[in-house]
């Protein structure tokens, strides 16, 4: 049906004529309009695919927090090796090594891990558990290394894995595999093909929108790749931000000589900046951390240690690890600096962190001898230098020395969704917290005090104690408190103590030869100064607590009896060991100890260092025990 129009041009002869719509046919407004909605539900299923893969969660297993260690047989082990700039998680299994770990999966997900086999051929099963039932996952013969995906249905059971010979199980996750990627699929070529349509149509602002889109996701692809291809090019802030991803960044101020494993280069002029202890997030949260800013100048002398510059005569050499170079505070605030300010005497100091007694005993020979100091002072830290000559025992003995220096890790983030691992999300997170940061007022390289806690409270690992009017609070290292338990026999038979035996007597041998005397300075750790206080001041329920979340952490159950008979084992020993050798100790436990209980923090909270006050007090101390030595 046609309809005339009489219209103004009707008298020049022309007629209009509008086509109505047949009977299968929708007004152009309606059929817009459904367009437009089917558009939008397209969309919206590309959106929820883009949300689907993002927030896919992975679980890392780790033996010690997930395993059922009652289901745990033969030799297997769970360390953090350094590879390539990354840290990578690692399950070493022995002989007929059997680890379980228990699951509760609402989806599929997909069990993936790269085998190692170690010193020839080896073999593995991986089996389901649901109650009676057991189910053959994956079996395979190994003559180099593979990387395995195994799907894994959803079920509530546990994971037994079997290794037979020598295995490295690294990196071992559960990624969750339900996508429904054919949905997405369609959905975003049906997309595709509407919005080709629309810009055939000329819509010019849905063509322009998509365009849009699509630039603005290219841009950030890109942007992401660039991130990703130039990580260890990055702002040191942000590469620490990705540490818990497993980013390892080159630490440009140490080197690794085949003497020393790793030291500090000499000449080094940076700046240092940190925000969380090294008990974050390996113990507490961050949310419990102080979280204050200490940013300050990084220097070392032409030796490579932390002095303004090398003095060719000195009065007092001062050796040790991170309690002596105090790598976590300005070279100002560190014991040796604050001697030398109340002593008047030129103190040099050759403390590195992470070295041992055999790494002092060369610094020793290598360095402060030459300068002929009067008193040699060694600051001997019961944390870890037992621990820390194995470890420089095996490196020496070892055939790859430069490979093995580089294999100590940290615990990496074990729960975690996609979106999280982007490099864009980092940085938009630190951009965040920095912001945030800046706009609250008095941002100091010190916090101020914190507010009084009315009674005594365990948050996570981090204990609030009130002292004296005033607040402690602090958290402990796991498997330095672990340590306390070892009774004093224990120790000494040690491989650790055989070692720093030789070292120590080896160390008092070469300074009496020139002319220095040789003093032991004992550093406990923080376990050693605030136990006594912790469990005399925590009820029953929360030291209860407090011991089954350090237990969790080592997977062993803390003894409250064996820390209190042996938390000053090691002590006496030492102390028996340097009157024969009649070598001069202070020990700093007890003065510690005294101001902890005084209300005083001695250590960060969320750190097993010392804060300035710490040092203070060892200097404070040792200027009082030089000062009564002939």
């Amino acid at each position: 049906m046609n309809i005339h129009s009489n219209g103004p041009e009707a008298g020049n002869g022309s007629v209009q004529t509008v086509d109505a719509p047949t009977r299968n046919e929708e007004p152009p407004i309606v059929a817009s309009r459904r367009f437009i909605w089917l558009y939008a539900i397209l969309f919206l299923i590309c959106l929820g695919g883009a949300f689907d893969w993002f927030t896919a969660r992975t679980q890392r297993l780790y033996l010690k927090e997930h395993s059922d260690a009652t289901k745990q047989a033969g030799a297997v082990s769970q360390h953090f090796g350094i590879r390539d700039h990354r840290v990578i998680p690692e399950i070493d299994s022995r002989d007929e090594g059997r680890f379980v770990f228990p699951i509760k999966l609402h989806a599929p997900h997909k069990l993936v891990f790269k085998m190692k086999p170690k010193g020839g051929v080896a073999s593995y099963q991986i089996y389901l558990r649901r109650g009676e039932e057991r189910r053959l996952l994956a079996s395979e013969t190994l003559r180099k290394s593979r990387t395995r995906r195994i799907t894994i249905p959803a079920a509530t059971g546990e994971l037994e894995v079997i290794g037979h010979g020598s295995l490295g199980w690294l990196d071992l996750r559960l990624v969750r595999r339900f996508f429904l990627w054919p949905v997405y699929l369609l959905a975003f070529l049906a997309l595709g093909a509407m919005s080709a349509r629309l810009v055939a149509a000329r819509k010019r602002l849905f063509a322009e929108w998509l365009t849009l889109l699509v630039t603005l996701l290219l841009s950030l692809a890109i942007i992401e790749s660039a991130l990703r291809f130039f990580a260890l090019r990055l702002p040191p802030a942000i590469i620490a931000a990705r540490n818990e991803f497993g980013l390892a960044g080159a630490d440009t101020r140490l080197i690794d000589p085949v003497r020393y494993r790793l030291r500090l280069r000499p000449n080094v002029d940076v700046f240092s900046e940190w925000r969380f202890g090294g008990l974050v997030p390996l113990v507490i949260p961050k949310e419990l951390s102080p979280g204050t800013l200490h940013r300050y100048h990084y220097r070392t002398d032409a030796e490579g240690f932390r002095n303004a510059t090398v003095r060719q005569k000195i009065d007092i050499a001062a050796l040790g690890d991170s309690f002596t170079d105090a790598a976590n505070l300005p070279v100002a605030a560190a014991w040796p600096s604050r001697l030398e300010e109340l002593t008047g005497r030129i103190v040099q100091n050759y403390g590195t962190s992470g070295f041992g007694p055999q790494q002092e005993l060369y610094a020793l020979r290598d360095y402060a001898l030459k300068h002929q100091p009067r008193w040699t002072v060694l600051a001997y830290f019961m944390g870890n230098d037992l621990a820390d000559a194995e470890v420089f025992d095996r490196w020496e003995r070892s055939v790859d020395r430069m490979s093995e220096a580089q294999q100590a890790g940290w615990r990496l983030r074990d729960s975690f969704q996609r979106y999280e691992t982007l490099y864009l999300w980092t940085i938009g997170v630190f951009a965040a917290d920095r912001i945030y940061r800046s706009m609250q007022p008095g941002e100091t390289t010190d916090a101020g005090p914190p507010s009084q806690a009315t009674s005594p409270t365990f948050d996570r690992g981090l204990f609030t104690v009130p002292v004296a009017n005033r607040t402690v609070r602090y958290a402990f290292l796991p498997h330095y408190l672990q340590g306390l338990e070892t009774p004093r026999a224990e120790i000494e038979r040690s491989h650790g103590w055989e070692l720093t035996e030789a070292a120590l007597r080896q160390m008092k041998s070469d300074c009496d030869q020139q002319g220095s005397t040789f003093m032991l300075m004992l550093i406990p750790s923080k376990g050693q100064v605030y136990w006594p206080m912790t469990e005399r001041s925590l009820t029953p329920a929360l030291l209860q607590e407090a011991v089954a979340f350090y237990s969790h952490h080592n997977r062993r159950p803390l003894r409250v009896d064996d820390v209190r008979a042996n938390r000053l084992a090691q002590n006496a020993m030492l102390q028996d060991f340097c009157e024969r050798e009649k070598i001069p100790m202070l020990d700093l436990t007890p003065p510690l100890q005294r101001e902890v209980e005084a209300g005083y923090e001695m250590y960060f909270p969320d750190d097993p260092h010392w804060n300035r006050a710490g040092h203070d007090l060892a200097a404070r101390e040792l200027a009082g025990f030089l000062a009564k030595q002939k």
